[in-house]
């Protein structure tokens, strides 16, 4: 039997740090920001406090890393979505943004947004981070629909909107859900999209 060779200390680094975000991740999504104590981390990640410290220097550092992850995670699964290949329906794009809004991950977002308010020193640290997010899923929204008459600041701006409108409903479906409103408010929002080409088209008959 061939022995499986030795990883190097950069895969092993890699590796934990790795487990380190996962087990963040999991443990805000699960427990909420406030009870994500390093304990918690560690004990889901089987490594210790002093593995911990050798690779963030707070638990800090660790949340935001967690941060940036779950946009990357959003980034990839966005650019999957496209690469199926094909041009892109706005009820099939408004179906993946609400998917994405409630994956567990995402709830690790809105833990650390409400958390912000009040704690000046994550705000100041999320804040670099949300600019990336949502550039990033404004300028994948006008990559989508380019070509298709409506400026791209208007796509943005409809993007971002819609991104809010299923990031609200995520949080308040657990209080109060309604998911006879669900198809409606694809379809309107589908439908508004549509009102905003037709606007442009006639604006701009070339």
């Amino acid at each position: 039997m061939t022995a499986s060779p030795r990883r190097t200390q950069a895969q092993r680094r890699s590796e934990t740090i790795e487990a380190l975000i996962d087990a963040t991740i999991e443990a805000i999504a699960e427990v909420g920001y406030h009870r994500t104590s390093l304990g918690e981390v560690c004990q889901r990640s089987g490594i210790s406090k002093g593995g911990l410290f050798r690779h963030f220097a707070s638990r800090l550092e660790l949340v935001v890393a967690a941060a940036e992850e779950v946009g990357r995670r959003h980034f990839a699964a966005f650019d999957e979505f496209r690469a199926e290949g094909g041009s892109v329906d706005i009820v099939d794009l408004l179906l993946f943004a609400r998917k994405e809004s409630r994956d567990p991950s995402n709830s690790v977002w809105f833990e650390l947004l409400v958390a912000a308010r009040t704690d000046p020193e994550l705000r100041e640290r999320l804040n670099p981070v949300a600019v990336t997010l949502y550039d990033n899923i404004e300028a994948r929204a006008a990559a989508a629909f380019a070509g298709r008459g409506i400026p791209s600041d208007v796509i943005r701006l409809f993007a971002t909107s819609a991104l809010h409108m299923f990031d609200g409903e995520a949080i308040f479906r657990h209080t109060y859900p309604r998911p006879e409103l669900e198809a409606e408010r694809i379809a309107a929002t589908a439908s508004l999209y549509e009102s905003l080409t037709t606007a442009e088209t006639r604006a701009d008959p070339r």
